[in-house]
């Protein structure tokens, strides 16, 4: 079924490359689309593996193993529903993208929605790339939690189209906010039919084009319901005869309030024939952030700081795991420059997921609310990942991520506890070629819980990942884009390994149908 979608995306795609482009007409407030189609390659590898910063955070289309043909194509249309206004208009899009070397899924549905838009809300359903958090997405690591590393989940989706104003007071408050229900995988998974639900609330504070602007939100992030199994012979320690609590009571308030379920909460409803102990403290794997921002918007550059901490659980409540957290600085250069290479961005972030607020879990002192354990959890022991894919953080990885000699060949996250740096440089030479020269450094510790089993506890194993990419748009098929990277890895979590991506891509209009 893959297969035959991403086939009917590329005749698509291939028969509007063949049509004419028409010119975008501002007072047509008729439907229009655009497209595109690409093709290209990962096999210059000098190991069995994709270097780390090729396939990560490319929202899960850039597989791990090195593959000679990466053919992907997309179509999207926006149609205005209103003639008079464009309050109400509707988003479609699909893309696919079909690998060689990869037998399981030789067609993947990358990206296929439809959106509904009224003013500056919009309700879509469907696998949609997003980004959730406060950080910078070009020169970034991406966010602690929904970094774009995994394909996106399915899910249906209520928010506002970034922040928008608060009524009376929107000239110095906008705000954001979403609210959605996903659906998890079943291939090869521990847990089946697992629901995702998050929501999100940040605030912008300060006039649009002013000097100062301060941000502050949090999300929230949580796994619940569905089966495992391999506990069908439990009878209520970590499941009921593999079944996890999934009713209406549990979704409200275990998962959505977030409240605890101690045994007491069951005297105002709590279902005791679907009470399992591990529900003493949360249902689900609930994890999240709280983020704030402070951007300076000089007419010169632009400066964006950042904060992410960490809560997974309860720590950060008790203020015992205040050091976990990403840290960020973004430059923006807004001078253009003379000479023929123009520095546009430069960022740089320092990230910590060491402390976990220790080692210890006691749930009645406050001080050792630790062992968070970041990405894992005994219920749904695939940790925090989609389709094997960290969706967090791309520097907490599955087992299967990295090096055979590390490996310890169970489910989840064996390394959670890293340092890591990263300094990213983009910029542009003369009008056609743009340029990325990143290069990140981690010391790794493994985890808490299982120390003793991991050679982390005679160090910190190190490791090293580098990029240099060049993007050149080309003349050819009435304009197209050649792009080359070349990416490194050294250490001792990843194979050494020297890298290329190559790839051409074709973009175009849609327009005129009615």
């Amino acid at each position: 079924m893959r297969c035959f979608t991403f086939l009917i995306l590329v005749c698509l795609s291939l028969f509007f490359s063949l049509q004419p482009v028409l010119a975008q007409d501002s007072t047509n407030r008729g439907p229009s689309g655009s497209y595109f189609v690409q093709f290209a390659t990962t096999a210059l590898s000098s190991s069995g593996r994709t270097a780390f910063w090729l396939q990560t955070n490319q929202y899960g289309t850039i597989p791990v193993k090195p593959q000679s043909g990466l053919i992907s194509a997309g179509v999207k249309y926006h149609i205005p529903l209103s003639r008079r206004n464009n309050k109400w208009s509707v988003d479609a899009v699909v893309e696919g993208l079909a690998q060689t070397q990869n037998p399981e899924f030789k067609g993947v549905l990358t990206e296929g929605y439809l959106q509904l838009n009224y003013k500056n809300w919009e309700l879509y359903g469907g696998r949609k790339r997003e980004y959730v958090g406060l950080s910078d997405t070009l020169t970034g690591t991406g966010s602690l939690n929904w970094s774009g590393n995994a394909l996106p989940i399915p899910q249906v989706q209520l928010g506002t189209k970034g922040f928008i104003p608060v009524p009376l007071i929107g000239k110095w408050v906008r705000f954001r906010a979403y609210f959605a229900h996903g659906w998890f995988e079943n291939y090869n998974s521990f847990t089946k039919d697992a629901y995702l639900h998050q929501k999100g609330l940040y605030v912008k504070l300060g006039k649009e084009n002013g000097l100062i602007q301060l941000y502050g939100g949090l999300s929230h992030f949580a796994q619940w319901g569905g089966y495992a199994p391999d506990l069908a012979n439990d009878p209520g320690v970590l499941s009921k005869n593999g079944k996890f609590n999934n009713s209406l009571f549990a979704y409200w308030n275990g998962v959505v309030l977030a409240k605890s379920m101690q045994v007491k909460y069951g005297y105002q409803g709590y279902p005791f024939d679907d009470f399992i102990s591990i529900d003493v403290n949360r249902i689900g794997n609930h994890l999240g952030t709280v983020d704030a921002a402070l951007e300076v918007n000089h007419c010169d550059f632009n400066l964006f700081f950042y904060r992410q901490s960490m809560f997974d659980d309860g720590s950060l409540f008790y203020l015992i795991n205040v050091d976990d957290g990403l840290n960020g600085v973004r430059y923006t250069n807004k001078i253009q420059q003379a000479t023929d290479v123009h520095l546009l961005r430069v960022g740089f972030e320092y990230l910590s997921t060491v402390s976990q607020g220790g080692p210890d879990f006691l749930i009645d002192d406050p001080l050792k609310r630790g062992g968070d354990n970041y990405f894992n959890h005994s219920q749904y022991q695939d940790g925090w990942t989609y389709f094997d894919r960290s969706i967090g953080t791309p520097f907490v990885q599955p087992d299967s991520d990295l090096r055979k000699e590390i490996r310890t060949n169970v489910r989840g996250m064996p390394n959670n506890r890293v340092q890591v740096l990263n300094l990213t440089f983009l910029g542009k030479y003369k009008k056609r070629t743009t340029w990325e020269v990143r290069g990140s450094f981690s010391r790794n510790f493994g985890t808490y819980n299982n120390l003793a089993l991991y050679p982390y506890a005679a160090g910190p194993y190190k490791q090293f990942s580098g990029l240099i990419r060049v993007g050149v748009k080309m003349p050819w098929l009435g304009g197209s884009e050649f792009s080359g990277s070349l990416a490194y890895d050294r250490g001792q979590m990843y194979d050494n390994t020297l890298g290329a991506y190559l790839s051409i891509r074709k973009t175009g209009l849609i327009k005129g149908f009615r």
